[in-house]
């Protein structure tokens, strides 16, 4: 009696076996059983795997040289590895499903191995976008992280996974190799420049800007027409975020500061002395040779600093060539101004008629800040003086 509602029956091979029985109960019982067994299996699986995957990873990124599998830990990235063990379990138990007689569980076994297979490019995705960031945090902490960011590469990287991964999707779904798509892709190439042009532009942009080391995230950029001229906060694949001095932001796109002109303040920086560039105009009629009592007030009504870097053939120049001469003085002894960079006081070209005398040389202070409060005492120190030489700076009248 209990042959008639159940037999095995062995296949060709020793891994193939069929089960009859002639009871509607017992088969029923056997389905049940069957998708018990693999949701149990893939439950406590799931469960052993991620427990014993993350406890071996736990404590090997406790080691101090195991710094990238810390990274990756705190991003989680073996905890999303995990779910791959019960999709590979629901993709080997399809076929079982799908030797049943039942129509309706049968026809379920090759839609579920398909998922489980678009299931598995999924977790993997998701694994590898957090491995990406793991990536990124780690390589943070690095000293030359400023320097040569990394974020442009790995944005790329992500684009390329996502491709990979819709690829790798519909060649499941549709049971078709994934060369067939990719044959299909070349035709759309140009409807891809197309569409996506500017992140082809922001890709090369970005790779240039890396490897020619043109920008830095915290290098203080100028880009006219832009509206940008401030401190670089972030490097993006299409595009760079400049926080100006007003405390605005500015998005620009990466491929700008290769087509367009751009100052990176950066040089000056690093090189430790900011230049000061500054031209003070005089009223032609007041430079003329210095007189006795000129020469005298000069020499002894005024302080000794001032007298001592006036030249002996004093008489021989004009007031304002003495003033010059002054200033050069000056600004050689100030304790602020780089001695190993130009220093020059010139006169030159103006476009009124006008005399014109400009301050050029350079501070080793490069703050902002603090550089403009030294140079506005530099000048405030050069135009106070400018009475005492018996000269007068040049104001348009008509203006007033």
């Amino acid at each position: 009696m209990f042959d008639r509602q159940l037999r095995f029956e062995g296949g060709p091979d020793w891994h193939h076996f069929h089960i009859y029985t002639d009871s509607m109960t017992v088969a029923v019982l056997l389905v049940a059983a069957l998708l018990l067994a693999i949701l149990l299996a893939s439950t406590i699986c799931y469960y052993v795997t991620r427990t014993v995957m993350l406890m071996i990873v736990g404590r090997l990124a406790r080691q101090p040289q195991r710094k990238w599998l810390r990274a990756a830990e705190s991003h989680k990235v073996f905890h999303r590895l995990a779910p791959l063990v019960p999709a590979m379990i629901l993709y080997a138990a399809a076929p079982l499903l799908s030797g049943l007689t039942f129509p309706l569980i049968a026809a379920l076994g090759h839609p579920l191995a398909l998922l489980a297979a678009c299931y598995m490019v999924y977790t993997l995705l998701r694994a590898a976008l957090a491995f990406l960031n793991s990536v990124a945090e780690r390589y943070s902490h690095f000293p030359s992280a400023s320097e040569r960011p990394i974020k442009s590469f790995l944005q790329i990287a992500t684009i390329a996974l996502y491709v990979i991964a819709l690829i790798a999707a519909i060649s499941i779904l549709m049971e078709r190799s994934p060369a067939y798509f990719l044959t299909g892709l070349s035709a759309m190439t140009a409807l891809l420049i197309i569409i996506f042009r500017d992140s082809l532009l922001g890709f090369v942009a970005s790779i240039q800007l890396t490897v020619y080391d043109m920008v830095r995230v915290g290098d203080w950029i100028e880009v006219p027409g832009f509206v940008a001229d401030g401190t670089v906060i972030d490097i993006a694949l299409n595009t760079i975020k400049v926080q100006n001095f007003d405390n605005s932001i500015v998005m620009l796109p990466s491929y700008v500061l290769l087509t367009n002109s751009m100052r990176n303040w950066r040089g000056m920086t690093e090189s430790g002395g900011r230049r000061v560039k500054h031209a003070i105009h005089f009223d032609a009629d007041t430079v003329r040779f210095p007189d006795e009592s000129l020469l005298a007030r000069l020499r002894n009504d005024f302080d000794r600093p001032l007298a001592s870097y006036l030249p002996g053939e004093a008489q021989h120049r004009t007031n304002l060539g003495l003033y010059r001469l002054y200033l050069t003085a000056y600004f050689r002894d100030h304790p602020a101004v780089r001695r190993d960079m130009p220093l020059v006081i010139r006169q030159v070209q103006s476009s009124q008629p006008v005399i014109a005398l400009e301050i050029f040389l350079y501070v080793g202070e490069t703050r902002w800040e603090p550089y403009e409060s030294l140079q506005s005492d530099m000048l405030d120190h050069a135009y106070a003086l400018v009475p005492l030489f018996g000269l007068r700076c040049w104001q348009d009248r008509r203006a007033l």
